[in-house]
């Protein structure tokens, strides 16, 4: 007989393969604060935070800021000579071709090759690999030495970097590339006599939905970004541990949205691996700490129901009013709607029907799902229930009764049937079988 049946999951992401015990324990266990070094970030500087979310080791750190030292006292030259220049004309600095200088700065001095899933702030700085939002970053941090008002901008996968002029313009830098600087517009190449000899030409992206981002959200898209390469790997403990520290710094609801993603995924992984009740546990304690995000309490309240079918089917064979109790508790307490609350019922009763069987026949298995049948009148599973273990007691009986039959052992086969038909007179198959005991009988 089936167990309890829960309805399908469907709020899981496709984790579908168990994990280990002891990395079940540790995602269980995972802690939900920002670590130490995390909390501290907001007093420190913004490319030591960049750092710490790209997981630098401390010599590459200490490495990355020292080449990034000469960079910045680099934009804060040509901002000063800038500045020297305009004041002997008379007028204003030029921030647009400041801030193309600063993008001609930042791909002469880091970087080399771009790589979409290099992500990290070393990684641009020593090695020259780099990614939007690393190159982001980097733009980020020489314009702002370089007095310009910088900041960050989204789309819903892509990241780059917008200026305000003075005279309240935009202008868009795609840092991912050398002629990136206001995209969609004409970049002349000269030859070493000054002559134009062409153009490069950078389309603009399509940057529907852009969002413009503070300080923190662009830094944190570091850790972010590493997260969801952790979670390919299939190590959801690191990409939760990443996403905590990082809502801890950029504390918006991009971030707690994100966060709630990856609990949503290892919530996932515990419940695929049955591990119902560290589920439960785990999303008790996010809501606790961060509030109810994204889809967590429907999915709270799928692991809980998962828990209560285990624990209603260990006891529902050997207690069955206990386990009736607990399932209308959980109804009471809306944990089961009335449809989910017949099923618990339906299959309470067809294990307790079960096991009645298995220690004393079929007809007392059957006496059994009557006794339920009476007690829920017109559940349909019960309906069907009494009505198979009814044609199975009246089968095994015919079964007795044709053993006896065919070994003309008449009065024997005459008692299995007066034993059947005293329990269910009108049973097609035992009156039929009477007919044929009446017929041998005859002289």
């Amino acid at each position: 007989m089936k167990g309890i049946y829960v309805a399908a999951l469907a709020a899981l992401v496709g984790f579908a393969q168990p994990v280990a015990e002891a990395q079940a324990r540790g995602l269980a266990a995972e802690s939900l604060e920002p670590s130490e070094a995390a909390a501290a970030l907001p007093s420190r500087g913004l490319a030591e935070a960049a750092l710490f979310f790209s997981g630098a080791r401390p010599e590459r750190a200490e490495a990355s800021l020292r080449a990034l030292e000469p960079a910045l006292a680099e934009a804060r030259a040509l901002a000063a000579g800038a500045a020297d220049e305009a004041a002997a004309l008379g007028r204003a600095p030029d921030d647009y071709a400041l801030g193309e200088a600063i993008l001609e700065l930042a791909h002469r001095r880091f970087f080399k090759r771009y790589e979409e899933l290099t992500t990290s702030l070393d990684q641009a700085l020593l090695d020259g690999r780099y990614n939007c939002v690393s190159s982001s970053v980097v733009y980020l941090l020489l314009a702002r030495a370089a007095g310009l008002e910088a900041f960050g901008i989204t789309t819903k996968d892509h990241s780059f970097v917008a200026l305000r002029l003075a005279d309240g313009r935009l202008v868009d830098v795609e840092t991912t590339n050398k002629h990136g600087f206001d995209p969609g517009s004409k970049k002349e190449f000269l030859d070493s006599f000054g002559r134009i000899t062409g153009y490069a030409y950078v389309p603009p992206s399509d940057y529907a939905r852009r969002e413009t981002v503070g300080d923190r959200h662009l830094i944190g898209l570091v850790a972010l970004n590493r997260a969801t390469m952790a979670e390919r790997r299939g190590d959801q403990g690191a990409a939760l541990r990443l996403a905590v520290d990082a809502h801890a710094f950029m504390d918006d609801a991009l971030s707690l949205s994100y966060l709630a993603d990856r609990a949503h995924n290892v919530a996932a992984q515990l419940l695929n691996g049955r591990r119902f009740a560290d589920a439960r546990d785990f999303i008790e304690r996010f809501i606790a700490r961060y509030g109810p995000a994204s889809d967590l309490p429907t999915l709270l309240g799928q692991a809980r129901l998962a828990v209560l079918a285990d624990e209603v089917n260990a006891r529902a064979a050997a207690d069955p009013r206990a386990a009736l109790a607990e399932a209308a508790a959980a109804r009471d307490e809306g944990l089961l709607d009335a449809g989910e609350y017949d099923e618990f019922v339906v299959a309470i009763h067809e294990r307790a029907a079960d096991a009645a069987r298995r220690a004393g026949g079929w007809l007392a298995g059957w006496r059994y799902a009557a006794e339920a049948l009476a007690a829920y009148p017109g559940l349909s599973g019960l309906v069907r229930l009494e009505a198979v273990y009814r044609t199975n007691w009246a089968a095994d009986t015919h079964n007795r009764f044709a053993a006896a039959f065919n070994a003309r052992r008449y009065d024997e086969a005459a008692r299995v049937l007066s034993e059947g038909l005293s329990l269910a007179p009108g049973e097609k198959l035992l009156l039929d079988d009477l007919k044929a005991l009446e017929a041998a009988r005859r002289p």
